[in-house]
């Protein structure tokens, strides 16, 4: 039994050619037609700094503010939001004798990005143009002069990303959120407080009567505010007579800035063509920026490959793009880098930024990298997507893919039997860092093959 057990195992080595290579050695094993061919090659990948002007204006976070760094550039964020009105709300009637109090714009945040005791002082106007249209597909390059023409100024206030107004021990309170409050002046006030009846119908009738916020800010640029909410808050009191004694009842109304309408954010990026680029390294900065842009010689892979293998069917076991970063710097540990980057081709890569969404279809080719902070780098594994490439017959040699790094937010749904990915899109957080490209001379940006043909 041992015996026959031996010869089986003879008898699979008989048949395995196997055979590697590099970008600077050619080997080639003509395997015989009844043979499995195993074979790895690694190529050289071309790459370039890629300028994004804009991603997704539709804003998950509401971020505000500015900062510089000499490394990255300028960021600056402003926003544009709606606020919807309680549906059907009615005052009490004249013989209660309604009273406004005080108008209030909250704004709550868990995070904040820069300096935390840099002054940041932030205008509030009213959007006087053209509404927001809920359905449009917005994006982060969007021209503010469209929507207001900043001559209704609602209040400005300065502010710092922790509040020095509030007592020690609530600073330190891991569980309270940070907010900074606006009370608007009587103008404003009355203009609310006396809006027609009519405005409580609907959320269109409302926004038509008050069309939304504009905020920007004109001092400070050493931090960005990352909002989770926004609201705000109508004060009044109304009296009524209980035992013939006047009872006074102090009440409000809430307008959110909700999913029942639109947050934009506006990103501009003053200065970003000005950033030194070297070309033995790639940048990659979030909301909008710099992306990677990378080209995988496909062409030449196919030629390599094919001559290895011959006519026999191929299959890849792993085609892994190896990312590296730079040497860490004061300004990248500062800013953070972004834990995941999405690879898209130049042709998904448009539909992704506009709308959010990758296409459900069989051509779509999205591949999540997570940063791994013990190898200091991301790992590609493209296999599926190589497969589809090279199995076309079509393939010229000086054939070229080109695919973009970007970084993203991504969402998680876990159940019983598994976790799956439910959101994906483009990070709008600040965060950036500095890859190898394909001609650093150190370690260039490259793919690795591990296939077989049988």
């Amino acid at each position: 039994m041992k015996k026959n057990f031996i010869y089986v195992i003879i008898a699979v080595i008989a048949i395995v050619t196997s055979c590697k290579n590099d970008e600077s050695v050619g080997i080639k094993i003509q395997p015989q037609e009844d043979e499995i061919t195993i074979c790895s090659d690694t190529f050289l990948i071309e790459s370039e700094n890629y300028y994004v002007p804009a991603i997704s204006a539709q804003a998950d976070t509401m971020i505000l503010g500015e900062f510089y760094s000499e490394k990255y550039g300028t960021t600056k964020a402003e926003l544009l939001l709606q606020i919807a009105p309680p549906i059907d709300y009615r005052f009490p009637e004249e013989k209660y004798n309604p009273q406004p109090d005080s108008l209030i714009l909250a704004m709550y945040y868990n995070t904040w990005f820069g300096s935390p005791y840099s002054p940041l002082e932030f205008s509030v106007y009213e959007i006087n143009k053209q509404p927001i249209d809920y359905n449009t597909q917005y994006l982060s390059n969007l021209n503010i002069g469209d929507f207001c023409d900043s001559t209704i100024l609602m209040g400005k206030r300065l502010m710092t990303s922790i509040d020095l107004s509030r007592a020690d021990s609530v600073k330190e309170d891991t569980a309270a959120t940070p907010y900074v409050r606006y009370k608007f002046d009587q103008t404003q006030l009355d203009r609310f407080f006396n809006m027609p009846q009519e405005v409580y119908k609907n959320e269109e009738d409302f926004l038509n009567e008050f069309k939304g916020l504009y905020i920007t800010t004109r001092y400070g640029s050493s931090s960005l505010i990352y909002f989770n909410q926004i609201t705000m808050h109508l004060y009044y009191h109304y009296t009524y007579k209980k035992n013939g004694k006047d009872t006074i009842v102090n009440t409000s109304i809430i307008f959110p800035s909700n999913k029942e309408v639109r947050q934009l954010n506006k990103f501009t990026h003053p200065n970003i063509e000005n950033i030194t680029c070297h070309d033995s390294i790639n940048y990659i900065k979030s909301a909008a920026g710099i992306y990677p842009k990378i080209h995988i010689p496909i062409g030449r892979m196919s030629k390599r490959i094919y001559s290895k293998i011959g006519n026999k069917q191929l299959n890849i076991n792993a085609a892994e793009i190896i990312i590296e970063n730079t040497q860490n710097d004061s300004t990248d540990g500062y800013m953070g880098r972004p834990y995941y980057l999405l690879a898209l081709t130049t042709e998904q890569f448009d539909d992704f930024i506009k709308y959010n969404t990758i296409p459900s279809t069989t051509d779509t080719t999205a591949v999540i990298a997570t940063y791994n902070s013990s190898k200091g780098g991301y790992k590609l594994d493209l296999a599926y997507f190589i497969t589809k490439y090279l199995r076309n017959e079509m393939v010229e040699e000086d054939d070229v893919i080109e695919m973009i790094l970007m970084p993203v937010n991504l969402e998680t749904s876990t159940s019983s039997t598994s976790t799956s990915i439910s959101s994906i899109k483009p990070l709008t957080k600040l965060a950036a860092t500095t890859i190898r490209s394909g001609k650093n001379e150190h370690s260039p940006m490259r793919i690795k093959i591990l296939y077989n043909g049988f």
